[in-house]
């Protein structure tokens, strides 16, 4: 399998699994805005709208917010699918997807509901962690595997 079909394939599993987590989320577990299970003692499953970035950053009020964000995240999805396509080694080609696949589930959330759906929230001794979901989570493994491949090329070259 060549690395971007390999990236491809990533994406693909990550915007479908983010879609029907939240779908299940919203539809069966958590279906009221502000409602939440208990699951572990550090850990709670939640319904909430995140209108902004990460950390609920940029979430003014108004619908221009709303498509700026699309238009930028497009942007990135682009700068991400090229540089996926270039990919000629499995790993970055792996954390492209995984990117990939994050911003194409929050457009996606954006154009259809206007907000991304957050539904993980971990907290403890009385402080939370901002709420987030399986895309968020993607991105952060992407993310950490780009670091890693960049980490492992610097030493091949030492």
């Amino acid at each position: 399998m060549l690395p971007r079909h390999l990236g491809l394939v990533s994406a693909s599993v990550v915007f479908a699994a983010d879609q029907l987590s939240k779908l299940a989320l919203r539809l069966y577990l958590v279906p009221d805005e502000g409602s939440q299970i208990f699951v572990l003692p550090v850990f709670n499953l939640v319904h909430a709208w995140n209108y902004g970035v990460s950390f609920s950053l940029f979430a003014a009020e108004g619908d221009s917010r709303r498509w700026i964000l699309i238009l930028v995240m497009l942007g990135i999805s682009a700068a991400v699918a090229v540089a996926l396509w270039r990919s000629v080694t499995r790993l970055p080609a792996l954390a492209y997807g995984m990117v990939l696949g994050w911003a194409l589930g929050n457009v996606l959330d954006r154009l259809v509901h206007g907000a991304v759906f957050d539904f993980l929230q971990f907290h403890l001794a009385g402080y939370y962690w901002p709420s987030f979901n399986l895309a968020d989570s993607a991105i952060v493994a992407g993310v950490g595997l780009l670091l890693l491949d960049s980490f492992r090329q610097r030493g091949e070259k030492a």
